[in-house]
């Protein structure tokens, strides 16, 4: 219940009050500081005008008792703000990378340069020194371990989180009044597309957790912000105690210890964030007056805040957990989509997802007999999406790999639903004995299993191009890509027969499956054009391919009225490069002032241009434009257009509809050549993490 100032009027935010601006009184940010760059600083105090006690009697307090509760229930912490500095921040609703912010720090205030009670350098590899000291190894090991909820666990969440973050917290969690309606959101996107790397099954026990959480502690009290305030206390205690694995853990029992904390609650927000992009614009949800934000992208600016600060307080505490990869993977999956590729927060994110993993150890796998069996295949899934989103990034910024496979033990996850993943021993056995000898299933099923196997193999042959591409090796060139060639086809003929693509496949996902391995030769071939000048005819025969099963995929589907969503993504993000590849190449041919192509077979000149031209038309409809890479697209699209409009005008001296592009003025065909061959049409990689 959101309580009133004495004057009958709702209480304004602390910025808004400060500096005397209109506040709209939206929680758990206002618009205004939201359109500010302030969405950090967005609080709404309970008591705005009152002093604060001094440090002596802050320091006074009743001393807390040793929480007493069974798996899954909540606990009570008290946090206690005093001597506690607090951290600084940048806007999270601009700057991805943010941290959780109190107020100006003073001289002598600041305690951030010590060590964080609960923090730890996590996975200790061989070459540590810990590993090759007999004896105290295992002693170093145990005192690096997160500590649990003893009594001077308790006292150590008091020095590390001041009363400004519990607030933080509160505010953060006041959006679970909302939580049918996230609920509802990502019912929707799971009917549209579930994913590979997590379950809908482990949402789904997320969310039940939280409702009940949240409703025992708000349903029928006075004050409600109180309550939540408590609950926040929560959060913080059980995000910094360490969850005790037993093998025989269903994902229930799991959930009921680890539901209940910032790093689960920040996957939960990113994937209602993530789950914006793939429900239909015109959809009713959308319209509800209750809408956090107002509308579609105020509900995701807030999401995508929410999340961070979540994450941020985790990283006040310095502990890591399965959870927390999770949600920085979740997190950077979100980023990529609001920011774009190209964006430097979104390759920050993706350092920060690469630091978790290895600190968890999920680049050495091995055997656990205290992990899981459902967490042991999550761990792999979520290595093979770190894996390929450091591909995809690597070869869009042309930078080296943060992941690299001569330094990791990666492991394919076996070729299991989720549903079969969480189930019942005996259930879980009766599938595995359906695998083969290199585990994939016997029964034709492209699961989530198949497609964390086959995205693995992909990545594979993403990190050779990546070499050939910016590698400083001294092989020759042309030899080094004949190689990755073969290594590629060999892989994909040792595919199963389910796995293996034909024209009449109806199949949306094994189509894209396809397009991955086409995209593939058409990154190698264009790598050889760019380094040496060779295999132009490849390159146009490879991206026809490309072109015409897209074209083929988009006009089947829109006959039975229902387009997929990764064929869009497609259309983008392979579609796309092809396309300014044979347009490239269309005007060099077409164009007598241009230097002449060698060719060894005949220039598919009219077929190109029909195709382009149909192309241009689908990609107008599908491509949205509230991708993170929509600009970048629509350049591209437009010099697609320059280059028919060009091809087809009966002269080259009259004007052309597009007279720039990106601020940059077009002139005769050898500028036009040069700007677009400039424009780096493989930039465009399709995500494998969807």
């Amino acid at each position: 219940m959101t309580t009133t100032r004495r004057n009958g009027q709702l209480p304004s935010c602390e910025p808004c009050r400060k500096s005397k601006l209109g506040c709209d009184h939206t929680r758990p940010i206002c618009s205004r500081c939201v359109r500010r760059g302030r969405a950090d600083q967005c609080l709404y105090h309970p008591a705005p005008l009152t002093k604060p006690r001094d440090t002596k009697a802050a320091a006074i307090r009743k001393p807390m008792q040793k929480p007493t509760h069974s798996p899954g229930q909540s606990a009570n912490v008290s946090v206690s703000a005093a001597g506690v500095s607090p951290i600084g921040i940048r806007d999270v609703s601009v700057s991805v990378s943010a941290s959780v912010s109190a107020s100006p720090l003073t001289i002598g205030e600041s305690h951030a340069w010590e060590k964080r009670p609960f923090a730890n350098p996590g996975f200790l590899g061989l070459t540590s020194y810990s590993d090759n000291v007999t004896g105290y190894a295992a002693v170093l090991d145990h005192a690096m371990r997160p500590r649990d909820s003893g009594d001077s666990g308790s006292g150590s969440i008091a020095a590390v989180v001041d009363l400004r973050q519990v607030e933080l917290g509160a505010q953060v969690l006041l959006l679970l009044d909302h939580l049918p309606l996230f609920e509802e959101l990502l019912e929707k996107r799971f009917a549209i597309w579930e994913g590979w790397i997590f379950g809908t099954q482990m949402f789904r026990c997320i969310i039940k957790v939280l409702r009940d959480l949240y409703h025992d502690a708000t349903e029928g009290v006075q004050d409600k912000y109180a309550s939540v305030l408590e609950l926040s206390r929560t959060f913080f205690h059980n995000t910094a105690t360490e969850i005790e694995l037993q093998a025989s853990m269903t994902l229930s029992e799991y959930v009921a210890l680890s539901g209940a904390r910032w790093d689960s609650y920040a996957l939960v927000l990113s994937a209602v964030g993530y789950a914006i992009y793939h429900v239909a614009h015109e959809d009713p949800l959308f319209q509800s007056e209750d809408l956090p934000g107002k509308d579609m992208k105020g509900l995701r600016r807030i999401a995508l805040a929410a999340s961070d600060i979540c994450l941020q307080l985790c990283d006040r505490l310095g502990t890591i957990s399965d959870s927390l990869c999770c949600a920085t993977l979740q997190y950077l999956v979100l980023v990529h989509h609001t920011y774009g590729t190209g964006d430097y927060r979104t390759w920050q994110k993706l350092g920060d997802l690469t630091t978790i993993v290895f600190a968890l150890g999920l680049h050495q796998a091995g055997d656990d007999r205290n992990i899981p069996f459902f967490l042991s295949e999550l761990r792999k899934r979520i290595m093979i999406g770190a894996y390929g989103i450091d591909k995809d990034l690597a070869l869009f910024l042309g930078r080296p790999p943060r992941i690299c496979k001569q330094y990791c033990n990666i492991q394919s996850p076996l070729d299991l639903t989720w549903e079969e993943v969480i189930a019942a021993p005996s259930v879980r056995q009766a599938a595995l004995l359906k695998l083969d000898a290199q585990g994939w299933n016997t029964e034709g099923i492209l699961g989530s299993g198949a497609r964390g196997r086959t995205i693995y193999l992909a990545c594979l042959i993403r990190e050779d191009i990546l070499e050939l591409s910016i590698g400083q090796g001294g092989d020759n060139v042309e030899e080094h890509a004949e190689r990755v060639l073969k290594r590629a086809r060999q892989w994909r003929s040792e595919l199963p027969a389910f796995l293996q693509w034909n024209p009449e496949s109806t199949n949306p996902e094994l189509a894209t499956l396809h397009l991955e391995f086409l995209h593939q030769d058409f990154l190698i071939y264009s790598t050889l054009v760019k380094r040496i000048g060779k295999g132009h005819d490849a390159l146009i025969k490879i991206s026809l391919e490309i072109i015409t099963c897209l074209l083929d995929l988009v006009s089947r589907q829109m006959r039975s009225q229902k387009t997929h969503m990764l064929t869009i993504l497609d259309l983008c993000y392979i579609g796309l490069p092809a396309a300014g590849a044979l347009a490239t190449e269309l005007l060099r041919h077409s164009q007598p002032k241009l230097e002449p192509v060698l060719s060894s077979t005949p220039f598919p000149r009219s077929e190109i241009i029909q195709k382009l031209s149909v192309f241009i038309s689908h990609a107008d409809t599908f491509i949205q434009q509230h991708q993170g890479d929509y600009e970048i697209a629509l350049q591209g699209q437009m010099l697609i257009r320059q280059v028919l409009d060009r091809v087809l005008s009966p002269t080259t001296d009259q004007p052309f509809p597009d007279p720039s592009i990106n601020g940059m003025t077009i002139g005769d065909d050898v500028d036009f050549m040069a700007l677009l061959e400039s424009f780096d049409w493989e930039q465009e990689i399709r995500p494998t993490f969807s």
